[in-house]
C-alpha cells in the first residue's frame, strides 16, 4: 500500500512538472498582431496620422496669404435731392513673395460737393501700381514668415507622427510583456495548486488509513494554502494586466474590443528562443540622437528663427512707397491717354521711439530659443542615458535566461531526486514540500526574466526612435 501511495505522489510531481509543456487549442497572440492591430485602429495612431494633415492645412493657411484679393468700396450721400458725392472704386491685388505689392483698379467719381482730390475723368480712371517696403518687410515678413515656419512645420509633422506611434507602441509593447508575465506565473500556480490538492487529498486518504502519520496532512494542507495565496494574487494581477492589454485593442469603429479571451502569449520554450534571436538586432544603426522626440525639437528651433527673424526686422522703421500710374478710360482702350506724367505715388513712414515692445520681443524669442536648446540638450542626454541603461538590462538578462533556464534543471533533478528519498522513506514531506516551492519558484523568476528581457529589447527600439519599424 505504501508503495502505491509513494507512486502516487510521485506521478503527481511528474504531472506538475510536465503540464506546462502539454498542447492547448487556445489561440496565440504574439506582440506582431498585437502591434498590426494598434497601429491599425488605435485612436493614438489615428491621431498621429492627422499631425500630417494639421502641418498641411497651415501650410495652405500661410499660404493664402500671398493670394490675389478683389475689392471694391462705394460710398455715396445724397441729401435734399441732391448727389453729394458717389465714390466707386475697384482694385485687384497681388502680393508677391519679395514682399513688393502689385495692384491695379478704377475710380470713378461724382457729386456736387466731390473733393478737388477725388476728382474723376468722366469715364473713370484707371490705375495701376506698386508698393514696396524699404525698411520693415524688406527681407521678412509675416506673410513670409508664416510661410516658412508651416515648410518647416511639414518635417515636424512627420517626426511628431513617428514619435507619437513609438510611444504608443512601447505603451504596448510593456502591456503585452506583463500580460505574459502574469499569464504564464497564473498558469505556473494553477498547475501547483492543483497538485497539491491531490496530494493533500492522497496524503489525507492514506493517513485516515494508518499507512501515514497525521502530520503529514497538516503539512499537505498547509503546502495548498501557501500555493492558492500566491495564486489569488497571481490572478488579480493578470487580471489588472489583462485589463491594460485590452485597452490597446480597438475596431474601424473606434471602439475598444480587447482581445479574445482565451488568448494566450507564446509559450516559455519559444520565447527563450526568440529572445536569442533577437541578439542581431541590437546593433550600431540603432542611435538615440535620432529620436523622433529630439529631431520635433530641432524642427521646433528653426522655426524658433524665424521668429526671431521677424521679430528683429520689426525694430526697422516702417518706409513704404507706393506709385501708381493713371491712364483715363476712352473707349474699348484703356491706354489711350496714358502718360508717364499721369501719376500718383505716396510714402509711409512710421517708427516708435524707443521700440520697447519690438525689443521685447526680440528678447522673448531669445528667451524662447535658449530655452528649447536647453530642453534639446537635456533630453537627448535623458534620453541617451536611459537607452544606455536599456542596453544594459537587455544584455544583463539575456545571460540571466540560460542561467534560470539551468537553475530550473537543477531545481527539478533535485525535487525529483527528493520524492526518490521520499518513496524509500529517508526523506519527509516537508522537503518534497519545499524542493517543490523551490522549483515553482525558479520557474517564476525565469518567466519575469523573459518578461523584462523582452520590455528591455523593444526599450532600445523605443529609446532609439525606431520601434514603428519593427
Amino acid at each position: 500500500m505504501k508503495f502505491v501511495f509513494h507512486f502516487l505522489i510521485f506521478g503527481l510531481g511528474l504531472c506538475f512538472t510536465l503540464v506546462t509543456f502539454g498542447q492547448t487549442s487556445a489561440p496565440v497572440l504574439t506582440i506582431e498582431t498585437v502591434f498590426d492591430q494598434v497601429k491599425r485602429y488605435h485612436p493614438m495612431a489615428g491621431r498621429a496620422l492627422m499631425q500630417r494633415d494639421f502641418a498641411a492645412a497651415d501650410l495652405l493657411k500661410a499660404k493664402g496669404s500671398f493670394d490675389p484679393t478683389a475689392q471694391s468700396t462705394i460710398s455715396q450721400k445724397n441729401f435734399d435731392n441732391k448727389n453729394y458725392y458717389s465714390l466707386i472704386n475697384g482694385e485687384i491685388k497681388v502680393p508677391t513673395w519679395t514682399g513688393i505689392d502689385l495692384k491695379g483698379g478704377y475710380d470713378i467719381n461724382r457729386g456736387v460737393f466731390l473733393g478737388n482730390e477725388n476728382t474723376t475723368p468722366d469715364n473713370g480712371l484707371w490705375y495701376a501700381g506698386v508698393s514696396v517696403p524699404l525698411g520693415q518687410g524688406l527681407l521678412i515678413d509675416d506673410r513670409r514668415a508664416q510661410v516658412k515656419t508651416a515648410r518647416i512645420g511639414q518635417n515636424l509633422a512627420v517626426n511628431q507622427q513617428q514619435d507619437m506611434t513609438n510611444e504608443l507602441l512601447f505603451q504596448t509593447s510593456n502591456a503585452y510583456w506583463d500580460w505574459f508575465r502574469a499569464y504564464h506565473v497564473r498558469q505556473i500556480l494553477n498547475d501547483a495548486v492543483e497538485n497539491a490538492r491531490l496530494r493533500y487529498e492522497a496524503v489525507r486518504s492514506f493517513a485516515l488509513k494508518g499507512d501515514r502519520p497525521g502530520i503529514d496532512t497538516v503539512e499537505a494542507s498547509i503546502q495548498v494554502q501557501n500555493i492558492s495565496l500566491s495564486l489569488s494574487q497571481a490572478e488579480m494581477e493578470f487580471v489588472k494586466a489583462s485589463n491594460a492589454l485590452s485597452g490597446q485593442f480597438w475596431n474601424d469603429n473606434m471602439q475598444n474590443v480587447g482581445y479574445e479571451s482565451n488568448a494566450q502569449p507564446l509559450d516559455i520554450v519559444t520565447t527563450t528562443q526568440l529572445a536569442k534571436n533577437n541578439v542581431p538586432n541590437i546593433n550600431n544603426n540603432l542611435l538615440p540622437e535620432a529620436h523622433p522626440y529630439l529631431e520635433v525639437l530641432r524642427q521646433k528651433l528653426l522655426q524658433l528663427e524665424v521668429e526671431k527673424s521677424l521679430k528683429r526686422d520689426k525694430l526697422k522703421p516702417k518706409l513704404n512707397l507706393q506709385y501708381n500710374p493713371l491712364s483715363e478710360a476712352f473707349g474699348a482702350s484703356e491706354t489711350t491717354n496714358f502718360s508717364i506724367n499721369n501719376y500718383k505715388w505716396g510714402m509711409e513712414f512710421k517708427m516708435p521711439l524707443f521700440l520697447r515692445k519690438e525689443r521685447g520681443d526680440v528678447k522673448l524669442a531669445d528667451l524662447k530659443i535658449q530655452e528649447t536648446d536647453m530642453m534639446l540638450r537635456e533630453k537627448s542626454n535623458e534620453i541617451s542615458i536611459k537607452f544606455e541603461n536599456y542596453i544594459t538590462e537587455w544584455r544583463a538578462t539575456l545571460d540571466q535566461i540560460d542561467i534560470f533556464n539551468n537553475t530550473v534543471e537543477l531545481y527539478r533533478q533535485m525535487l525529483d531526486a527528493e520524492r526518490r528519498l521520499f518513496n524509500i522513506g529517508e526523506s519527509s514531506l516537508f522537503l518534497v514540500n519545499s524542493r517543490e516551492q523551490a522549483y515553482i519558484n525558479a520557474r517564476i523568476k525565469l518567466t519575469e526574466i523573459l518578461a523584462k528581457n523582452n520590455m528591455s529589447y523593444y526599450g532600445i527600439w523605443y529609446f532609439a526612435g525606431r520601434l514603428p519599424e519593427l
